[in-house]
Parts: C-alpha cells; sequence; structure tokens
C-alpha cells in the first residue's frame, strides 16, 4: 500500500472511509467519482491506483480487494432504490421533502406533531441547507405509513398550506437483503 498515490470513489464513499485513508493513506490524492463502479474503470495497470467500492464489484470486474471494512461506522450502509414513473399500489413506507418559508421557531416541530397526532411513526428525518439562504432547510422524512391512508392524506391537507416546499417522493416496501447472501 506504501506505492498506492490516487484512490478513486464517489464522495459518499471517500467520506464514509476518511478515518481509514486518514490512518493508512495519509498524503494520497483522492478523487471523486460519479459512482464506486466508474472509480474502478478510472484505474490503470501501474498499481498506484485504487478505488474503494463494494466487494460485490470488485468480483464483478475480478479486481484484488487490499483491505475490507474501512467504513469508520461499521453499522453504516447505503440504501438503493427501485424506482418507476408509475405509482406502485400499497407499501408500508412513504418518503417526502418539505421546506417552511421562513427559519421560525415551530417551522419543523409543528408539520410532525400533525404526523404525531395521527399516529404516523417517522422513521427517518434528515436535513438538508437550501442553499439559498444561511439557516434555511429542506427536510426528508421517511413515515411508517402507505401514501394513499386516510390519516396520511388528512395529515397532508393540514402542512400542505404551511410549506413553501413539498414533495412527495411515493409509498414504498422495505426489504431487507442479507450482505452475505449478495456477495456470494
Amino acid at each position: 500500500m506504501a506505492d498506492i498515490k490516487i484512490v478513486y470513489s464517489h464522495p459518499q464513499a471517500l467520506a464514509q472511509c476518511q478515518g481509514w485513508l486518514e490512518h493508512f493513506l495519509p498524503s494520497v490524492q483522492l478523487v471523486a467519482t460519479n459512482s464506486t463502479t466508474e472509480a474502478l474503470q478510472c484505474l490503470d495497470k501501474d498499481h498506484n491506483e485504487v478505488a474503494i467500492a463494494s466487494e460485490r464489484a470488485a468480483k464483478l470486474y475480478t479486481l484484488p480487494v487490499l483491505a475490507s471494512a474501512i467504513n469508520d461506522y461499521p453499522d453504516n450502509f447505503t440504501r438503493f432504490w427501485v424506482l418507476s414513473l408509475q405509482p406502485s399500489p400499497g407499501g408500508s413506507h412513504t418518503s417526502l421533502a418539505f421546506s417552511p418559508p421562513a427559519n421560525i421557531p415551530g417551522s419543523l416541530s409543528k408539520p410532525l406533531q400533525v404526523f404525531a397526532r395521527r399516529g404516523i411513526n417517522l422513521s427517518r428525518i434528515e436535513s438538508r441547507p437550501t442553499k439559498r439562504l444561511l439557516g434555511e432547510y429542506i427536510f426528508f422524512i421517511e413515515l411508517e405509513s402507505d401514501l394513499y391512508a386516510p390519516l396520511f392524506k388528512a395529515a397532508l391537507e393540514e402542512i400542505i398550506p404551511d410549506q413553501e416546499i413539498l414533495k412527495i417522493f411515493g409509498s414504498y416496501t422495505l426489504i431487507t437483503v442479507d450482505n452475505s447472501t449478495v456477495n456470494s
């Protein structure tokens, strides 16, 4: 590993392995790619370049795995989606994003309380800056409810007037994949 000069990977993968990279490859050049698969395609034959990708991808490209379990947090995982232009019937979870028109007290808690009053559990919440004004955020939430459930529809009707942006990504059923079956 002493000869390694460049590490290719998707920015998220580089960030998730930052501690390992700083400890074992502190002076390498990190090069961001559009995907971890693209990182593998960037490699040349001089052995001074490596890529961070899944073990499955390494097998598909018949590349040796130099180190494994290099992510900083062992419980970290990546979500993948199967998308369609047509709505899927049913689904136990719904994802949406919203952004209030102003950064004021209660702008996040009020819509969350609307779901809580109806017994709709939030299984995930994440905030990201809107990049328009300092302190402005868009909130991504995952709810344990079908998009077409009456309680969910009623909650949406209540929160819509108070949001500048509201995007519903859709309903889906979660599928848990066992890595041991994926890698074999």
